[in-house]
């Protein structure tokens, strides 16, 4: 079944649907890139350690694979989030009204 087939309320839902699933995505990049942090903050006042945690530190610490697997993954993640918006949103344009 094309989505051409499909009648207007249908469209429109199936584009909403997509760009519920694109900006899910990016709340989820999102969160991952704001728990990090906060975990880290989290671990140096309850451990009471004077060594200092930073995140350059633990980037800097990781192997090479695990460092550019961790990329891709970001990067395959945004670029699914950006294509399932891009494609609702031209989806919803093709509506006739």
């Amino acid at each position: 079944m094309n989505v051409s087939d499909l009648n207007d309320k249908a469209k429109e839902a199936f584009a909403k649907s997509l760009i519920d699933i694109g900006v899910s995505i990016f709340k989820g990049i999102i969160l991952t890139l704001m728990v990090l942090p906060a975990t880290l903050i989290v671990k140096a006042t309850i451990e009471d350690n004077s060594s200092k945690i930073s995140i350059v530190e633990i980037l800097g610490s990781m192997s090479g694979p695990t460092y550019i697997s961790f990329l891709a993954l970001l990067s395959i993640a945004f670029f699914a989030g950006h294509l399932f918006r891009k494609e609702g949103v031209k989806l919803l344009n093709t509506i006739d009204d």
